[in-house]
């Protein structure tokens, strides 16, 4: 009897020692991986509760990861590679976004997984790093990363708002500043050039005749209309292909969506 119960108090000792071990290899998934240290403890928490607030409640992952330098490696190679090497991603579908940032090398890249593929369209990966690299150009990392997970965030609120993302097709975004471009700027530009005109025409006089605007120089006594004939003229105008460009997410052979990167 006392065998058994030291054997039940060791194998329940071995399960607490293991449920232990285990809890901080849950905790030590860092969705802001910075592995070269770029930032201080304060941003990186800041950083940090923007990636979880971002992902929750989404099923998709937003990872911003910092190395230092992968030397001549296709940053998206790179990191494809990671992703699947530290089985990232949330659910059985590994749903995630990851944005690497090769400091040394000067390199970055969107890579987009699982349902990260749906979410994230091409369309939406080209805004989201034409935002991002000015901060890169400048080395305000702490700026890039926080627009990333910014948008990453809004990016995430609008596919489940509408049940679809964010496109060309449904970005309405720009549109205030479209109207007042395309209509606005004409406007004052051809009120100006009528202000111009109008303010030279200080002698000009209403005529009720055709002969008044021919001068006095010159009287017509006869005047007479003929018709010749009519020139027709035909131009071929070929049909044109539609454009194949329809949004959406492009995607590679082993899973992967989003852009095939840069230097900054």
């Amino acid at each position: 009897m006392k065998h058994t119960v030291k054997r039940f108090a060791a194998l329940l000792a071995a399960l607490v020692l293991a449920l232990c071990l285990s809890i901080p290899a849950f905790a030590a998934a860092p969705l802001v991986r910075d592995e070269m240290g770029l930032f201080d403890a304060d941003t990186y928490s800041q950083l940090e509760a923007s990636a979880e607030a971002a992902s929750d409640g989404h099923d998709c992952d937003v990872y911003f990861l910092v190395v230092d330098s992968i030397g001549d490696t296709d940053q998206r190679q790179y990191a494809k590679d990671y992703y699947l090497a530290n089985g990232l991603g949330s659910g059985s579908e590994q749903s995630g976004i990851l944005f690497l940032l090769a400091v040394g090398s000067r390199k970055y890249v969107t890579i987009t997984y699982g349902g990260g593929v749906t979410a994230f369209t091409d369309y939406r990966i080209e805004q989201i790093e034409d935002a991002v690299v000015p901060y890169l150009s400048d080395d305000d990392w702490a700026e890039a990363a926080s627009e990333y997970l910014s948008m990453c965030a809004d990016t995430l609120d609008f596919y489940a708002e509408h049940g679809e993302p964010l496109d060309v097709n449904n970005d309405t975004s720009g549109w205030p500043i479209l109207l007042l471009i395309v209509i606005g700027v004409p406007m004052i530009i051809a009120g100006i050039v009528c202000g111009v005109l109008y303010s030279q025409m200080k002698t000009a006089r209403l005529k009720t005749e055709a002969n008044d605007y021919i001068g006095a120089g010159l009287k017509l006594r006869v005047q007479v209309d003929n018709y010749t004939h009519t020139d027709r003229v035909q131009v071929y105008d070929p049909p044109h292909e539609e454009s194949s460009s329809s949004g959406g997410s492009s995607v590679d052979s082993d899973g992967f969506g989003g852009s095939s990167g840069g230097s900054f």
